[in-house]
């Protein structure tokens, strides 16, 4: 007797499981699962086998009454996922009315409360019958089999839904703090009536009325804003920010004046969707005017005067900005020397003023334009100044000296010959014939700037704070390895920015977000001896350039680009030597060499110390840059 109410047992236990996997992932939409009487939700489930499916309904649980919605039935058409039903929140308030016998009424709360709603499908049971004549009893592993073949006639999970008509009361306190053109709110639920805990609110709807700039003209008129509150906060203080729209904007009121401060009235509503316009909270507030990094920086005292330009002007900014003095140097005096110079001079002025249109009046093309022009400008600062031909000059003799055994007297003679006689293409031409290398690099620096050294304030450091930021940047070269030495041509890019929060005139932090962003831009020589023990200390130095903008508000407010100066000595480790068959592969997709490395980096990125520039050169006192190199 006990054996066969044992193996019964596992029967049923083992339907019920199986049931279940022909229906799964039910969910609500809104996933709350609340509504009110003119709302409604949507179920969302899945079913594993479709085919076997017959109908789908829902239905409630209502005091201990089962009430079967036939207007959500569906009949065919079904999917392994995304199948759905509806139901509206008019539908089950009339089941719950009929239940429990109530009267209709405009008060739709008697009926709140939390239901157990289920998803049931009915399966196809047919082929079961086919198995019923062919087991037998006394068999029970035969059994098993046949528990594990049956197809329950139903499956269905359950979700609870809250039915809730009550619109909430008003918040319990706001708070606003002005910022520049903007203010944010920041809102407390309202009390349950326990007094103990919030009420959950799903959407915060407010009204600003005041006086609004629009067309260069003050108009007195309301703007009203819905904020959704994140799932994970519907019972908690939530922070939005109002901004002007609809083309009116909001006036800042730096001086107190009453008729300029705005009225803000907040409205609850909670997740059902309930809300009542009476139950308001109000408070007076003003925008004011904040600093962000560029504005705080010039409030107190900077110097840089910011400003770029390309199709020259459009992407620096300023015709008289010292890259388009060089571009404009670099005109004159090389490219209108040579026929192919002149032909692309008079194109660039026959089409540039098309591109220069559409460039200057995008912050983002300005920043593109300019950091795709910076290899323009670095090979017209080695051609048009006289430490740039020094540089250059004096690269093309390391070049020659360490590449040609022979002759290197005469070699050097005729370098410097050419470099002062032919065209620079020409003598590009006669060096093509070397092997030329290359690596790349992954390097890593830790970055503040000196911003705040040249004035009497700490401008940058009241709005970023103190905390470091991490510089990563990526380089290429090319490379001419000689018997003794490597030596690289290296060009750079990295990216870093600083966030902050804009301060007011009294000195205090406001709400408005500001960001400054760097792009830092390098092109070096480098040098490292050649031999086979694993570790090479190199050398390295060049010219940097530091394009950089400032965004407030969503919008650049400011931007710019610094030059500057880079030495750097440093130990590079051979992995060759740990991993001999990892190398060999390496070798075989043509990575000579792979290497750790640090280095000490000296700088100086101040325009070549133009008083009127940004010092963006490193604050940090240890400036050590480290990563991975891999040569080719």
């Amino acid at each position: 007797m006990i054996k066969k109410f044992t193996f019964f047992l596992l029967i049923l236990c083992g339907s019920v499981l199986f049931a279940e996997s022909y229906i799964t992932n039910v969910e609500t939409e809104p996933g709350h699962s609340n509504m009110n009487f003119k709302g409604s939700l949507k179920f969302y489930y899945d079913l594993p086998k479709p085919d076997l499916v017959e109908k789908a309904y829902l239905q409630a649980e209502i005091d201990g009454e089962t009430k079967t919605f036939d207007t959500t039935s569906t009949d065919s058409g079904f999917l392994s996922i995304d199948n759905s039903l509806s139901l509206a929140g008019e539908e089950l308030y009339n089941a719950i009315k009929n239940i429990r016998s109530l009267e209709d009424s405009d008060d739709k709360s008697v009926a709140d409360g939390t239901y157990d709603i289920r998803v049931r499908v009915e399966l196809d049971t047919s082929s079961n019958n086919n198995n019923d004549d062919d087991e037998e009893d006394d068999d029970d592993d035969n059994d098993d089999d046949n528990s594990g073949s049956t197809i329950p006639e139903y499956a269905e999970k359950t979700i609870k839904v809250t039915f809730d008509n009550k619109p909430p009361k008003a918040p319990s306190a706001i708070e606003i703090e002005g910022g520049n053109q903007q203010m944010l709110i920041r809102v407390t639920p309202p009390s349950n009536e326990d007094g103990k805990s919030k009420e959950k609110i799903g959407v915060y709807h407010a009204k600003v009325t005041g006086i609004f700039k629009s067309d260069d003209a003050e108009t007195q008129t309301t703007l009203e804003y819905d904020s959704i509150v994140d799932s994970d906060k519907y019972n908690q203080i939530w922070e939005f920010t109002v901004k002007g729209k609809d083309g009116y904007e909001f006036i800042n009121n730096d001086d107190g004046n009453s008729s300029r401060a705005y009225t803000v009235e907040v409205v609850a509503e909670d997740l059902a969707g309930n809300s009542d316009e009476t139950a308001t909270i109000s408070v007076e507030a003003s925008a004011v005017t904040t600093y962000g990094f560029w504005s705080n920086y010039k409030s107190q005292g900077g110097k840089d005067d910011g400003g770029f330009c390309f199709v020259a002007t459009a992407g620096f900014g300023s015709y008289f900005h010292p890259s388009v003095e060089l571009l404009r140097e670099f005109r004159d005096s090389v490219l209108a020397n040579f026929g192919f110079g002149k032909k692309f001079i008079a194109a660039y002025y026959k089409y540039g003023s098309y591109p220069a249109e559409i460039i200057k009046d995008s912050p983002i093309l300005r920043a593109v334009s300019r950091t795709f022009l910076m290899p323009l400008v670095v090979t017209a600062w080695f051609f048009t100044t006289t430490l740039g031909r020094i540089l250059m000059i004096s690269w093309l003799v390391l070049v020659a000296f360490f590449t040609f055994k022979s002759g290197r007297k005469a070699l050097l003679t005729l370098f410097f010959v050419l470099l002062l006689t032919v065209p620079f293409q020409d003598l590009s031409a006669k060096t093509r014939g070397n092997a030329i290398h290359g690596e790349a690099s992954f390097t890593n620096l830790i970055y503040y700037p000196q911003i705040d050294s040249e004035i009497n304030g700490t401008p940058f450091k009241d709005v970023a704070g103190p905390q470091l930021r991490w510089l990563p940047s990526f380089t290429f070269g090319l490379a001419i390895p000689t018997e003794y030495i490597r030596i690289t041509f290296i060009g750079g890019i990295g990216y870093t920015r600083f966030k902050g929060r804009a301060m007011r005139s009294d000195g205090t932090r406001s709400t408005d977000r500001t960001t400054m962003h760097f792009i830092p831009l390098k092109a070096e020589l480098k040098l490292r001896p050649v031999y086979d023990f694993p570790l090479y200390p190199y050398i390295a130095g060049g010219i940097d350039y530091y394009p950089w903008w400032v965004r407030d508000g969503g919008s650049t407010t400011e931007n710019g680009g610094t030059f500057g100066l880079h030495g750097t000595i440093g130990l590079m480790l051979s992995l060759n030597w740990m991993d001999p068959s990892s190398s060999k592969k390496m070798k075989e997709n043509g990575v000579v060499n792979t290497c750790l490395f640090v280095g000490y980096k000296f700088e100086k990125i101040n325009d070549f110390w133009r008083d009127k520039s940004f010092d963006l050169s490193n604050k940090m006192k240890n400036n050590f840059e480290f990563g991975l190199v891999f040569e080719f």
